[in-house]
């Protein structure tokens, strides 16, 4: 009975410490066009599908975005190849936006220059200030067994 206890201890420890850690990345919207509420430029466009083959190897299970077109269409090929709907977040809201950021694993967050430095900062990542004309960016958050790791990944264009 002892080894048959001992055995389901060792069995529950190593699934728990071979777990996935959780993943967010955030990004910044593309190069934008001007207006009111601009689509991507073709350089916006093309560095939207070089983050889609970033991420043609990676999990994920959620892309979100606010609700402009330059974010839209930044997050659109990603959500295509991964079949995934492009769900909405209220860029007003990033504190409880980061609290139901954090149960969940493998996310991609489309921004702002303003909004993903705080949302950076609300999920316990480093400080970070994007300048307006920098895009390409892409943070990336990992928690496991609450260590929290920041890289940084810059999206070429295509």
């Amino acid at each position: 009975m002892s080894k048959y206890f001992l055995g389901l201890c060792l069995l529950a420890i190593s699934t728990f410490c071979l777990a996935e850690p959780q993943t967010w990345y955030f990004v910044r919207h593309f190069e934008k066009q001007l207006g009111d509420n601009p689509s991507l430029t073709e350089a916006g466009k093309a560095r939207a599908e070089a983050l889609a083959a970033f991420f043609s190897d990676k999990s994920l299970s959620s892309v979100y975005s606010t609700d402009y077109n330059r974010t839209l269409e930044t997050a659109t090929p990603v959500a295509e190849l991964k079949k995934v709907e492009i769900q909405s977040y209220d860029p007003r809201n990033l504190a409880g936006f980061a609290i139901q950021l954090k149960i969940q694993d493998h996310v991609l967050v489309v921004g702002h220059s303003n909004t993903t430095p705080e949302l950076l900062a609300l999920m316990g990542g480093a400080s970070v200030t994007i300048a307006e004309s920098e895009y390409g960016t892409l943070y990336v958050l990992k928690s496991n067994d609450s260590i929290l790791s920041n890289k940084r990944f810059h999206i070429p264009l295509k």
